[in-house]
């Protein structure tokens, strides 16, 4: 059974999207790309050069269509160069999807657990490789769980603790 992954986000350098799409080339899962930007034409025109069969593309959708959309698909994948926050990863994990993402995204750090409802990631194709690899669909339980004990208070907790911490250097 081909594994769906998908990943949800603004088309731009910062969300690394070209190297989602070079760790997806040459593999059979399939990769759902939803977003809008202006590396949208870079995206298509890198998958067309690479004749990548295995990678969708979809213009950006309201939140409400996204969180239609995610119990179709098996896993959530982000490996931003920097994200403040990140709620795609709680929202992905409400919807039972492991993520696989990478440590820059600070609401991953919080949320996920490596090898229970997803994996934390370097920024390294092989580390990226494996956790594609191993992340499985058992882990949908544990993300929901993950999801329903981060409430509104969680995360301002969450963010408060966060920002003591810059506060302090």
């Amino acid at each position: 059974e081909n594994k769906i992954f998908v990943s949800a986000s603004q088309f731009i350098e910062r969300k690394n999207i070209l190297q989602l799409l070079r760790v997806f080339k040459d593999r059979e899962e399939t990769l759902l790309l939803i977003g809008s930007g202006p590396q949208k034409d870079e995206y298509i025109k890198y998958i067309e050069d690479n004749n990548m069969q295995n990678v969708i593309i979809r213009d950006f959708m309201k939140k409400e269509d996204l969180m239609s959309l995610l119990p179709c698909c098996d896993f959530f994948i982000t490996l931003s160069l920097q994200d403040i926050y990140g709620h795609t990863t709680n929202e992905a994990m409400a919807k039972g999807l492991p993520v696989i993402s990478s440590k820059n995204v600070v609401s991953s750090l919080h949320l996920i657990e490596n090898g229970v409802n997803g994996y934390l990631v370097d920024l390294n194709d092989e580390d990226i490789i494996s956790s594609i690899e191993k992340i499985n669909v058992n882990m949908a339980n544990a993300a929901l769980k993950t999801a329903k004990e981060n409430t509104i208070e969680a995360m301002a907790e969450a963010h408060k603790i966060i920002f003591e911490r810059i506060m302090e250097k």
